[in-house]
């Protein structure tokens, strides 16, 4: 449930979303005190309310203000808001319009807006009976700038205006009763001025109330050029609303006699068109009630209650309902992610508990497909070994497989076996290698036992043969350490280059080398 209160010069009237065709609705007076107090207080406590301002003494100023940073901007609308309060004031918001411009100075600037409320006692005393009454009020709009949502979401759609068109001065002038009249005026979008005005009442000719409202209208125009809001004689566009049609018929064409329209302007310069409430409006709710009429009150309460616009008035009790708000929302929310998360929880735990039966179910059929495997076995083996044999032969089994021998000689046999091939003048006597460190390592020393030959009269030959033997050895794949333990003789040069006095028969000379190779390799 959602009540509406339009606030007027004359009065309250009180607008309910569940109201049927025919019902009336309340209209209370600004002077029938009693009336209104017992009208608050039969509202459910559970409903929720939201107020229109539509009032004479509503004040808007626009001011060119230095731009600033984005964190300078709060302490400026704080002061100004402080500066605008006073024991005459009942409501003020200063806001940042978005609008930026720079000066003839050079200096860049932004658009700031101050709206006041000025009244003595009625809409500050409905405010507090509102708070005392304990109804929920979610928001407090300004007629203007209701407009100019009205503006943004149901007309230019309607229209099918272009962002260019809706960027355009556009003069909005919108039926409020019988003989009066709102002017709005959007510059960007955005509303620049916005006044009450009214027919003088004796006019019952249409032509004549046609001709009224266009002297009205071109009267609001001046204003805008006086004050320098858009250029002066630049084109303005102008957009008429009524539910009355005779009224509408001919309107455009009154415009273009009177003047209202200048014969200088372009056509695709401005935007001119007249329409209905009724067929503006996305949503009908006050509008089809008869006995009411569909004037800019009743279509701008249908436009609150089915678009739900942002509230434009902030007071204490207004705020802190909206902190109420949204703290039942996002409790609401974080409700919703536990039961979902508990839902996903359960969903998730009843497929692991089908899962685990179906597994289960697997693991004992294959219990019993392998007790049936077992005993078949066992019958056609016919096991005779004690289970402790067996059980002995796994385990050592498993204990030599662990020492990862898999060959006989732990060393790349091969690649000795090329040294020797490749020098013609040693000869292998004797060959022994044993395993270092642990028993299943690859590091091994292999000790070698040979002869030089031939050996005539000097020692330089079988010592370089030697050598490049033990070279060779070095170069071995996988050898660590090659040790020349014992040479074929004492390396003084003067023995060296000894030469046998008494040449004999051709001999050999001894010599042992010990190798440590690693990682070894036998086919």
């Amino acid at each position: 449930m959602k009540i509406v209160f339009y606030l007027t010069d004359e009065g309250v009237t009180a607008y309910d979303s569940r109201s049927e065709p025919g019902e009336i609705f309340e209209f209370v007076t600004w002077d029938d005190i009693a009336n209104l107090d017992s009208f608050l207080s039969a509202i459910p406590e559970k409903a929720e309310a939201e107020v229109v301002l539509d009032l004479v003494e509503e004040d808007l100023y626009f001011e060119w203000s230095p731009k600033v940073m984005p964190w300078e901007k709060g302490a400026i609308i704080k002061r100004r808001n402080q500066r605008l309060q006073s024991e005459s004031v009942t409501l003020t918001e200063v806001k940042w319009t978005g609008a930026s411009h720079t000066s003839d100075e050079g200096r860049k600037e932004e658009l700031l807006l101050a709206a006041t409320i000025t009244d003595s006692f009625n809409v500050s005393s409905f405010l507090a009976g509102l708070e005392q009454a304990q109804i929920i009020v979610t928001a407090i709009h300004s007629k203007p700038f209701l407009l100019e949502s009205y503006f943004q979401k149901w007309i230019k759609p309607h229209f099918k205006l272009s962002r260019a068109d809706a960027a355009r001065p556009i003069l909005l002038v919108t039926r409020q009763s019988e003989n009066t009249y709102r002017q709005t005026f959007l510059y960007d979008g955005q509303v620049r001025l916005s006044r009450l005005i009214e027919l003088d009442k004796q006019l019952s000719n249409v032509d004549e109330i046609r001709k009224a409202l266009v002297d009205e209208t071109k009267l609001a125009v001046t204003y805008v050029y006086n004050q320098k809001i858009v250029p002066y004689n630049s084109p303005i566009g102008y957009l008429f609303l009524d539910n009355d049609t005779t009224m509408l018929e001919g309107l455009i064409d009154v415009c273009k006699t009177l003047g209202l329209i200048r014969e200088s302007w372009q056509e695709n310069e401005y935007f001119v068109a007249t329409g209905s409430y009724a067929e503006i409006a996305q949503q009908v709710c006050v509008c089809q009630h008869q006995q009411l009429g569909c004037y800019s009150p009743q279509a701008i309460v249908d436009f609150v209650i089915a678009a739900n616009p942002k509230g434009f008035y902030h007071t204490d009790y207004v705020n802190k309902v909206g902190y109420i708000l949204q703290g039942r929302k996002t409790l609401i929310a974080l409700n919703m992610l536990v039961f979902l998360g508990g839902l996903y929880y359960i969903l998730i735990s009843g497929v692991d508990t089908l899962v685990s039966w179906q597994r289960q179910e697997m693991l004992d059929q294959s219990i019993v497909e392998h007790q049936v495997e077992a005993k078949r076995l066992e019958k056609m083996v016919k096991l005779q070994d004690d289970a402790q044999r067996i059980k002995a032969s796994v385990e050592f089994s498993e204990a030599i497989l662990k020492l990862k021998v898999n060959r006989l000689i732990n060393f790349d046999i091969d690649s000795l076996s090329q040294v020797f091939a490749r020098h013609r003048n040693i000869q292998l006597t004797d060959i022994d290698w044993k395993t270092l460190d642990r028993f299943d390592s690859n590091r091994n020393e292999i000790k070698i036992s040979g002869w030089v030959f031939p050996f005539y009269e000097t020692y330089k030959k079988p010592v370089q043969w030697v050598d490049e033997f033990v070279a060779d050895l070095q170069n071995m794949n996988g050898a660590e350490v090659v040790d020349l333990q014992k040479e074929p003789l004492n390396r003084r040069l003067n023995q060296a280059l000894n030469i046998r006095a008494n040449p004999g028969d051709t001999r050999a000379l001894a010599f042992s080398v010990v190798v440590r190779v690693k990682d070894g390799k036998s086919n």
